[in-house]
């Protein structure tokens, strides 16, 4: 269990290096690609661009974050594969890892982040006024999809496929 807990925790900083990578170094992109209420997305378009360099420094802090993602779930299935855990232990093991993300995610970044913080508001004036600020669960049917469907499904999938080998 206590290994859960760091994969769970390493995978939630992780998330964290991709926000803030997304808010700060790639905002554009970000914002288009990975969640922004519709209104600040329209709001980002009229930001300036970044130097290409910059750009290029985002997408490789995007890659490795999300290689290290990969990573720390591939470390749970190899050691629930060598520590012989049953089906509903590594079922288990990887709804921890997903939906502790998926809470992470929805109480950290949409609500502190963004409707109490209004974050990336501090960083693009431009934003300010932006009624997506005061719009906790702009998202909430794709949050709920992925926490009550989505995500244990993966995991019974990978619970099945780990616990025969």
């Amino acid at each position: 269990m206590l290994y859960t807990l760091i994969m769970l925790a390493i995978v939630c900083l992780l998330a964290t290096v991709l926000l803030l990578d997304f808010i700060a170094v790639i905002p554009k992109f970000g914002s288009e690609h990975f969640g922004a209420p519709d209104d600040i997305k329209d709001m980002m378009k009229n930001i300036p661009d970044r130097p290409w360099y910059i750009n290029v420094l985002g997408v490789v802090i995007m890659i490795a974050a999300f290689l290290g993602c990969i990573a720390v779930l591939v470390w749970a299935g190899v050691d629930a594969v060598h520590k012989d855990m049953t089906f509903v232990q590594i079922f288990l093991r990887f709804l921890i890892i997903f939906e502790g993300y998926k809470l992470y995610d929805i109480i950290c970044f949409d609500w502190i982040m963004l409707t109490v913080m209004k974050f990336p508001q501090k960083l693009y004036p431009e934003t300010k006024g932006a009624k997506g600020y005061d719009s906790f669960g702009f998202n909430a049917k794709s949050q709920l999809a992925k926490l009550f469907f989505i995500f244990p499904l993966i995991c019974l999938v990978l619970a099945a496929i780990l616990s025969i080998l």
